[in-house]
């Protein structure tokens, strides 16, 4: 439990920041980008689903395809990303708004941040969150822990953190902003944040992984 609570400070202090006047992620025009492909593998851990504190079966494991949520329908939906720099020459096409298919996907970093020094801003749509009883925003960390300097950057493997007070105080603000330099951005990233909305008996979910294909050793073994 004590190794639980300093991995989620450590984490936390990294995805910190009020909310602001600043536009950050919220940009007036945005290059967009559609993956159109579907997840190959969607299934949400019982840890997620328990900080969702939503009903699930008793039995399950886990719990992916169509089904697993006790007096629930679970309803894979859509959700988009958007990446903003903060600094010149950070973002490919400065702003872009990644559209992810109904159940989310993969980002991969190394195809929209150069390898340049500097910040950007991170932000997230889920239409869902709209008139929503309940929602809830979990983060699963898949980025290794490393030391850079006297700060160590990175939750470890299979760490899992309810953020949903933090998230939805920065997306009213600039977004997540990370910074590139030593490749932190992926370490504070490198994971899977899980949105569920909660509508009447309607359970709307969505997932976006972050990765960087140039930079494995920076990630957990899957």
């Amino acid at each position: 439990m004590k190794k639980f609570v300093q991995a989620l400070v450590i984490w936390m202090s990294f995805f910190s920041g009020a909310c602001t006047a600043v536009p950050g992620y919220h940009v007036s025009e945005y290059g967009d980008i559609k993956i159109e492909d579907p997840p190959e593998d969607l299934k949400v851990p019982t840890q997620a689903w328990n900080l969702m504190e939503f009903k699930v079966a008793e039995n399950a494991d886990e719990h992916g395809g169509g089904g697993g949520v006790s007096q629930n329908n679970l309803i894979f939906s859509e959700v988009s990303v958007f990446l903003v720099e903060k600094n010149k020459g950070i973002v490919e096409g400065q702003a872009l708004r990644i559209s992810l298919p109904r159940g989310g996907g993969e980002v991969d970093l190394s195809r929209f941040i150069k390898d340049q020094r500097g910040s950007f801003y991170v932000g997230f749509e889920f239409p869902e969150f709209e008139n929503a009883t309940a929602k809830k925003v979990i983060f699963v960390s898949h980025a290794r822990k490393r030391r850079i300097g006297n700060q160590v950057f990175g939750a470890g493997c299979n760490q899992f953190f309810d953020i949903s007070e933090k998230f939805f105080t920065q997306m009213k603000g600039e977004g997540i902003k990370v910074n590139t330099t030593q490749n932190r951005h992926l370490s504070v990233l490198g994971g899977t944040f899980f949105f569920a909305a909660q509508k009447d008996k309607d359970i709307h979910l969505a997932q976006v992984t972050f990765k960087s294909s140039q930079h494995a050793p920076l990630f957990c073994e899957e």
